[in-house]
């Protein structure tokens, strides 16, 4: 091979050059984002049921619905929410699914079979398999205190912005669809004789769109328009009503006639105290660069915007420039690493070798961008921080291949000789050695879920770098290496010899003592690991808090607006209160992937606090919560920053089973209390709701019959008086406005006007409501839950700084060893408890795989299982530096831990290899067990301290980054690294002298 390499020197220059630009072409024009785009595995599904309680709702709707999905194998679990009026499935997907359009239609006929057995008055049901698409930008229009002229404002501004590339689509929120109300004079229609039907039948009539054809005058068609709609609202005030008599009067002498927001109130916005509508540009994720995309935005805003005054388009939240600053600091990191490992080999190699092992790593970088580029590849922090790690790793086999031929150069060998030497000694180990760190992050690359679709551009880049760096190692680097290294005349005065003798001979004097250190070591650093907090993924770098409003259920929308307000107004007191963005009705649009969304209910609000820095929101939350507690009480609210890694509702979630409903509030109200007084636990909440006070109407068939009224024309005619009914459409706009026909009071109609309403039988005679029918006060559940069919409840906890999931329930399981929950009971653990056991089972699925590999190349390069023992000791050694490192740093063990210490297997087992590989030779050689482990000591302490020295130093700029996301893995490989180090140079030695004293025995060629 290197014969070949030889006489095509030019070519595999030519093709080292040709990728190296086509990754400079890839980084320029490849797509950008902040994160990884997920699966569409989370989708809501929304059923009207107008009227209906919520156990009628959770009956007649959920119960066939929910038996129906069952059915779909894709789906993982539903969660189901019953409220009145209104039913609300969440679904999730099954993690190992990632073409989900064919399991969102297996969904759709599912409901479509769950329709039949619903009631005929049910309403439409709608499903959302889009539910995590974020929004790139999120624009506000303002400037007018109406809301319906900003709104069509924003649709004008949405058509204007529609045709941008790389935009998805784009969704109005806060915006306020019309209807124009008819509102009844009851006592005028008594008084008139004429029947709330007699109206509807009317308006029908008068309303048609009937065509009048056309007529040809002197060879052209003239269309013929005939008057049959509503042209403009005096035209409705004045379609004339026939009375009894004959005689008609104009609809205005019995209704009030205006037009205005659609009732009830639909979800508000506000921009730092202003009423906006919101513009959520959805970008196309995958093939479009976030940047760019942002720079085109602004750059149609800015030219249309003198044709929107004097309304005003501001930007509430603008992820490219979060997307740009990320990158950019990546970017910095990786000079930086870069920077640090030139460095550090310039000072371990001196200056020439120094030049030619740092020389790989341009090359390296540009040929993986150019590649990953080619495979589809995304450019977000994930990838940049796989690069970063793999840094350090990289130039591992450089390091090696350098030294080895520096060190025959030395010995008087010619350059070619030196040069097929080398390789022909290395390019095995070196093969066997990335093989195994390939092996390691194997089950990162296969695992499957959330969390490891989160990380998956880490093993991916790495996996790609390192492959590259080996070709290029065992071609480009000997080549260079030959023709531009000189023999050194002064070997002897390097300053790693004497400490390399002086290791070598620790192992030839004291084997035992080493390997009874070693293992005490290990012991000692596992007995810290009660002193090690645990977190499933930090919280992010943005300072930002938000802070989640929960009024009790069946609260009107106005209530929770005014309660929303008067909390936003407290917190714009505080000095550090830089912007508020207030949402009513919902939970405004998630301009964050990890951001939770919650469907439209008129309990619910969120505010969104910007501070100055991410210091602030420690002070802001603290204060936020102790103003609720004290000023606010009717306010049930969650504050906290936003997270990193898959969504959850909370750090800590406590599902709770019963068949019992009162022995589950129980539970639950037990479950509460006890929460509430572990240690670390806030904003403690749970779902039970005291239920809400509603108005039975009981209707006396016979008196009704005799009226000639039905309990449906009772029901028909509360629910006009409240709701209303839409008796036609007008047409003049171009959308639809529904005429809605109903009471003057409309949902705040006082209850003693409730009582006294008028129902009119099919004669059109008026009756009223105390003539055929009692009222009573019943109480009413306000919501029902159900997970996958059945009911529960959950109860919820945030957590202060310092304090992990674990802690919280290992505090809660104490205290129910003491106060145990009703018999039959079944908790479920959710939030960071189950998201942590999600990915970890996912890794520990596919570690199978990687184990697999490591072993097929461990034995193929040594074809020994002792000696594949004996590599694979490095792994509980590097424990040594594991836990203390994260205990002494303050980094908590979690997930992005558990991604450092699978890249560490890896990077340990290189070192044991690179040294039983000498000492297979030693042993070939001639030399007995002890003297061929000294001399590999001796021979390969350089490159060892080397490639962990630049490994460290690589990645010592994420270590001391701002992110709180990457410096628990940095820290884990790190101070992991720097232990493995030290005793794979000690103690591996040591035992290799104790277990080894041949080498690897041939075959024996027995008798048949």
């Amino acid at each position: 091979m290197t014969r070949r390499l030889l006489n095509y020197q030019r070519l595999l220059g030519m093709v080292v050059t040709m990728l190296c630009l086509l990754g400079i072409a890839a980084y320029s024009t490849m797509p950008r984002q902040e994160d990884p785009s997920f699966p569409y595995r989370a989708g809501l599904i929304s059923v009207s049921y107008p009227g209906a309680s919520a156990d009628a709702v959770e009956r007649l709707v959920l119960r066939p619905l929910v038996d129906e999905l069952r059915q779909v194998e894709e789906v993982d679990f539903s969660q189901s929410t019953a409220r009145t009026g209104v039913a609300l499935v969440k679904l999730r997907l099954n993690d190992d699914i990632y073409d989900t359009d064919p399991a969102w239609d297996r969904i759709r006929q599912a409901m479509e079979r769950a329709k039949q057995d619903f009631p005929d008055d049910v309403g439409r049901m709608v499903l959302d398999d889009r539910l995590i698409d974020n929004p790139a930008i999120v624009l506000a229009v303002g400037g007018s205190p109406s809301v319906s002229e900003l709104s069509d404002v924003a649709e004008r501004l949405k058509q204007n912005l529609s045709g941008l590339t790389g935009v998805s689509r784009i969704e109005l929120e806060g915006d306020a669809d019309e209807q124009i109300t008819l509102a009844l004079d009851d006592a005028a229609l008594y008084r008139l004789g004429i029947s709330p039907a007699r109206i509807l039948e009317t308006l029908a009539q008068r309303n048609q769109t009937t065509p009048g054809g056309f007529i040809v005058v002197d060879g052209r068609r003239l269309s013929v328009l005939p008057n049959t709609e509503f042209a403009d609202i005096d035209a409705i005030r004045a379609t004339p009503i026939e009375l009894p008599d004959g005689s008609q009067v104009p609809l205005a002498a019995a209704a009030y006639v205006w037009r205005g927001p659609a009732e009830p109130r639909q979800p508000e916005t506000w921009f730092d105290g202003e009423r906006v509508v919101l513009l959520s540009l959805i970008m196309e994720e995958g093939t479009t660069d976030a940047i760019r995309f942002g720079e085109r935005v602004r750059e149609r805003v800015a030219q249309i915007r003198p044709d929107f005054e004097p309304y005003e388009i501001r930007e509430m939240f603008f992820q490219p420039d979060k997307v740009a600053e990320r990158l950019d600091n990546l970017a910095w990191s990786l000079l930086l690493s870069v920077l640090i490992i030139v460095a550090v080999v310039f000072t371990g190699m001196g200056i020439r070798m120094g030049l030619l092992v740092a020389s790989i790593l341009p090359m390296v970088a540009l040929i993986s961008v150019g590649l990953y580029d080619l495979g589809g590849g995304v450019l977000h922090q994930i990838a940049v921080i796989g690069m970063v790690i793999s840094l350090g790793i990289l130039i591992d086999n450089a390091i090696v291949v350098v030294e080895n031929i520096q060190g025959h150069l030395d010995e008087g060998m010619r350059r070619m000789d030196a040069l097929r030497k080398a390789v022909g000694e290395l390019a095995g180990p070196l093969g066997a050695s990335t093989g195994t760190t390939l092996a390691a992050f194997a089950p990162m690359l296969l695992a499957k879920g959330g969390a490891a679709d989160f990380t998956r551009g880490v093993p991916v880049m790495i996996m790609l770098t390192l492959s590259v760096s080996y070709l290029l190692a065992i071609s480009v680097v000997p080549l260079l290496a030959a023709r531009f290294l000189k023999p050194r005349h002064n070997a002897e005065a390097d300053r790693l010899i004497g400490l390399a003798r002086f290791l070598g001979g620790l192992v030839y004097r004291h084997p035992r003592r080493l390997i009874a250190a070693g293992a005490l070591l290990v012991v000692l650093s596992l007995a810290m690991t009660p002193f090690m907090a645990q977190q499933f993924f930090p919280d992010a770098d943005r300072p930002q808090v938000i802070v989640e409003i929960f009024m009790p259920e069946g609260t009107d929308q106005v209530r929770t607006a005014e309660a929303a307000a008067n909390l936003e107004q407290a917190i714009r007191s505080r000095a550090n209160a830089l912007e508020i963005h207030r949402f009513v009705g919902f939970t405004g649009p998630t301009f964050y992937y990890n951001l939770q969304r919650a469907p439209q209910a008129p309990n619910r609000g969120r505010l969104v606090v910007t501070t100055p820095t991410l210091e602030d929101t420690t002070e802001m939350i603290r204060w936020i919560r102790a103003h609720v507690n004290e000023q606010m009480p009717e306010l049930d609210v969650s504050v906290g920053v936003l997270g990193q890694g898959p969504p959850r509702i909370a750090p800590v979630e406590v599902r709770v089973y019963h068949a019992d409903d009162q022995a589950r509030t129980q539970a639950v109200e037990q479950l509460f209390v006890a929460l509430r007084q572990v240690a670390g636990t806030v904003d403690v909440r749970h779902d039970l709701d005291i239920g809400v006070p509603s108005i039975a109407i009981n209707v006396d068939d016979a008196t009704a019959a005799r009226f000639g009224l039905t309990r449906a024309d009772v029901a028909q005619s509360l629910y006009g008086q409240s709701f209303g009914v839409v008796a036609e459409r007008y047409r003049q706009e171009e959308d639809p406005i529904p005429l809605v026909l109903r009471s003057q009071e409309g949902t705040s109609l006082p209850l003693e006007r409730l009582l006294s309403v008028n129902i009119y039988n099919d004669r059109g005679d008026a009756v009223p409501l105390s003539a055929v029918a009692s009222v009573e006060t019943t109480w009413e559940p306000a919501a029902r839950y159900l997970r996958n069919g059945t009911r529960l409840n959950t109860v919820t906890a945030n957590l202060l700084t310092g304090y992990s999931f674990s802690q919280a329930l290992g505090g809660l399981n104490l205290a129910l060893e003491d106060n145990p929950l009703p018999e039959g009971t079944r908790l479920e653990m959710g939030g960071d408890a189950e998201g942590s056991g999600d990915a970890n089972g996912a890794l520990l699925t596919a570690a199978p795989i990687g184990v697999l590999l490591l072993l097929f190349f461990l034995l193929l390069q040594f074809n020994s299982f002792r000696r594949v023992g004996i590599i694979l000791l490095t792994v509980p050694l590097a424990t040594v530096g594991i836990f203390p490192g994260l205990v002494l740093s303050g980094s908590p063990f979690g997930f992005q831990s558990l991604l450092g210490v699978i890249a560490l297997v890896g990077i340990v087992v290189n070192n044991a290899i690179v040294l039983l590989d000498v000492m297979d030779r030693e042993l070939e050689n001639g030399e007995n067990i002890h003297e061929a482990m000294r001399k590999a000591v001796v021979q390969r302490t350089r490159p060892i301290l080397l490639t962990t020295a630049t490994t460290v130093a690589g990645l010592l700029p994420l270590a001391f980054s701002s992110s709180t996301l990457w410096p628990p893995m940095a820290w884990a490989i790190i101070s992991g690294l720097l232990a493995s180090t030290v005793l794979t140079l000690l103690v591996i030695p040591a035992v290799c002298t104790q277990s080894i004293k041949a080498g690897v025995a041939e075959p024996e060629n027995a008798p048949a």
